[in-house]
């Protein structure tokens, strides 16, 4: 595991500072076409072909106080925006890529970090090849810069289709992680980032981003030459980026969150404080073995995390700290068995601001609704 830390901050670094990337000499030429995203089968989930990803997400909101309230998911009817979802690493396939298959890990997935998002906004979160868990490990223990360009080719195919046949002019919000972050970043930069798209983006979540960067005390200029971070919740047409620490760790090689150094540092901005300073988070997890029995499979913590940006010698992440109270004994223990050396809290980095989002993709949506009637 050290091993694949090292490799993957390397890789952070040489991404930051714009190096250009070590392929490897014997890696054999990539399939050209991408898949015909006419085909529903084709998506995890889209209007019309959601309930997958939509089903079993009732849960419990349980507050520091020991409150409990049941809360109901409803998908809504007629959402003003549109939400086009990529999904992390997740394939355990041995290839290099993963195949199109709606596989249980994909699926489980969509539904964890992007189910919720139907209830604000119209869902689009296409299957794509990514690079399995097998490719990533085989490069970064070798040194060399994993190949996105299969799995980007995928989303571009994906999200060009989605722009020609179901956005008809309505704003959307682009949510990632990891992975799925690292090709939307790409996608932003290359296709929407000065163009004609631009317009569209009513907001971006790049959760796990390794290499968003900014010239020091600016908005924008760095990744993305157009696109701002965002500093206010009815902010539109900005980006939240953001990777996961306890607050008390400490690890000397942090994957995420590197500044390459000059003028340049990494990019933050907290899902729960879009101004700055630290923010109560709302976050989702799969209920503990403790809950009653008859208890849905969710449970929503509230008023027991917070979170804020924090700069230190590496460079700019997101600390989460629990507080004191009738859970902390629970949480605490609950967040360091996460922890993975200097992968943080990555696992958990969208679920730790899932409810975060949703307020914010709610405050955004009528935001957008206001400047275009």
């Amino acid at each position: 595991m050290r091993t694949l830390i090292m490799a993957l901050c390397s890789l952070v670094a040489s991404m930051s500072l714009g190096a250009p990337a070590v392929r490897a000499s014997d890696r054999p030429a990539l399939p050209a076409a991408a898949p015909d995203y006419a085909d529903p089968a084709d998506w995890a989930c889209r209007p019309g072909t959601e309930a997958d990803c939509t089903a079993g997400l009732d849960a419990i909101v349980v507050s520091a106080d020991g409150q409990r309230r049941a809360q109901r998911f409803v998908a809504l009817d007629a959402p003003a925006i549109d939400c086009f979802y990529v999904y992390p690493t997740v394939s355990d396939e041995p290839t290099d890529y993963s195949d199109l298959a709606h596989s249980a890990e994909v699926m489980k997935t969509v539904r964890a970090q992007a189910g919720r998002l139907a209830s604000r906004c119209r869902l689009f979160a296409p299957i794509y090849r990514q690079a399995t868990l097998a490719h990533l490990r085989t490069r970064l223990a070798a040194g060399e810069i994993p190949n996105w360009d299969l799995p980007y080719r995928d989303i571009v195919a994906a999200w060009n289709y989605y722009l020609a046949h179901d956005n008809h002019g309505r704003g959307v919000v682009l949510i990632g992680h990891s992975q799925g972050t690292i090709l939307l970043q790409r996608l932003i930069h290359d296709q929407i980032d000065g163009r004609p798209a631009q317009a569209l983006m009513v907001s971006a979540f790049l959760a796990g981003d390794p290499a968003l960067i900014l010239p020091a005390g600016a908005a924008r200029g760095g990744t993305f030459a157009n696109i701002p971070v965002c500093s206010a919740a009815a902010q539109t047409g900005c980006a939240y980026v953001w990777s996961s620490y306890l607050a008390e760790d400490a690890v000397d090689k942090r994957v995420f969150g590197h500044s390459p150094g000059g003028s340049l540092v990494a990019a933050c901005v907290s899902p729960a404080a879009p101004g700055g300073g630290t923010g109560e988070l709302k976050s989702y997890f799969r209920k503990p073995g403790m809950a009653p029995a008859g208890d849905p499979d969710w449970i929503e913590v509230v008023g027991q995390l917070s979170a804020a940006c924090r700069s230190d010698g590496q460079g700019d992440v997101m600390r989460v700290s629990v507080a004191p109270g009738r859970y902390a004994d629970l949480l605490h223990p609950m967040l360091e068995h996460v922890v993975s050396g200097g992968w943080g809290l990555h696992s958990l980095d969208v679920a730790l601001v899932e409810g975060n989002i949703l307020d914010l993709i709610g405050i955004e949506a009528s935001a957008w609704k206001t400047a275009h009637p």
